[in-house]
């Protein structure tokens, strides 16, 4: 055991560490998250008006209690009217949707055609290689269609769970805005309580680690935001323009599949496009394609800025952390990867991890 020096005793102490937390870390968002989401909502949404709650105290000289209430309540009406008008249209355009001949049939009459322009080739060819291809496109646009059926169909299912379990809904909500407000109200308690918790070491530490800790994720919310957002008006006006039926539900998932790795936005433009394409629309089709060539530029040329500029890492190092994320956890680990690149810096800025050495 000679060769166990001190040197490779600390690294050793050290991989442990940042194993040990990032295993912690993990098991919180993924396995805990759920039981906890009503008081860590109603904690982001205290982050939220903390502003117009100081804003309250200081121009109008309301106390914090009435400051949080007022502040609150103008936060509910807004996010409420919002989100209750996104629910009501997508509702709408999503039971539509499930009405609609989405143009399945009609694509392979128009592969027959393309087919038989192909005149004496086309028939020069075996008749078992004409039964296998025709076989073969009827299995694949059947299972599109069973696809996509089956996914309009889960969403709608889900808004209408939604409808249907109002009271558990409405018992979440009420327990998240009560907590929020007591969230609010008590803010600087509620913080002298964890910390004096904490052993007496520790206090620093875990006010900087929570600063820097908070800042970053609220940071890391607002570049995935961000970036939705952007994709989001990029493909609602090019729907809009390209006469796309149920525009602001298939924008939002559009927008939404900007996470996914390789495709992102390309998991809907593209299948669009083909299926534009095969039914005669060529303006729609040449349209999505368009629509999904500025978007993955725009979108390859910003995401690392965007998330390292809002966590305070280097867009290398936040492109690393989302690749080695996806790599390790899957789909997960897109969300994960730079979590775990801020909780690993702001540890290292705590001293509780050593610090990569300078370069300057």
């Amino acid at each position: 055991m000679a060769w166990l020096n001190e040197k490779h005793k600390k690294i050793a102490k050290t991989l442990v560490q940042v194993i040990l937390v990032l295993a912690v870390l993990y098991l919180l968002l993924t396995k805990l998250l759920s039981f906890f989401a009503p008081f860590l909502i109603a904690f982001l949404i205290a982050y939220i008006i903390e502003k117009p709650v100081s804003l309250l105290q200081k121009r109008f000289r309301l106390p914090r209690g009435v400051a949080s209430a007022v502040s609150l309540a103008v936060f509910m009406v807004l996010a409420g009217g919002l989100i209750g008008f996104l629910f009501y249209r997508l509702f709408m355009e999503v039971w539509d949707l499930t009405k609609v001949n989405m143009g399945y049939q009609n694509i392979l009459p128009r592969i027959q055609e393309w087919i038989d322009l192909g005149g004496a080739w086309y028939a020069g060819l075996p008749p078992e290689v004409v039964n296998t291809v025709e076989s073969s496109l009827k299995g694949i646009l059947s299972k599109i269609g069973d696809t996509a059926t089956l996914g309009i169909n889960s969403i709608l299912n889900a808004m209408i769970k939604v409808l249907t379990s109002l009271p558990q809904s409405l018992l979440y909500t009420v327990i998240t805005l009560v907590a929020a407000f007591f969230f609010s109200r008590d803010k600087q308690r509620i913080s002298r309580f964890v910390y004096s918790q904490l052993p007496e070491n520790w206090d620093s530490k875990a006010k900087g680690i929570k600063d820097d800790l908070l800042a970053a994720l609220i940071g890391y919310v607002r570049a995935l935001l961000i970036m939705v957002t952007i994709t989001f008006f990029q493909i609602l006006p090019g729907y809009i323009i390209l006469g796309v039926k149920y525009s602001l539900f298939l924008a939002i998932a559009t927008a939404v599949a900007d996470f996914l790795p390789v495709l992102g936005p390309g998991t809907v433009l593209i299948p669009g496009a083909v299926i534009h394409l095969i039914n005669g629309s060529y303006f729609q089709a040449v349209g999505f394609l368009i629509l999904y060539m500025i978007v993955t530029v725009v979108r390859q040329f910003i995401e690392p800025r965007i998330v390292g500029g809002n966590i305070g890492l280097h867009p290398l190092v936040t492109l690393i952390f989302i690749y080695l994320g996806y790599r390790v956890f899957g789909f997960t680990g897109l969300i994960l990867g730079p979590v775990f690149a801020i909780l690993v810096k702001s540890l290292q800025k705590a001293g509780i991890l050593p610090a990569w050495k300078s370069s300057e």
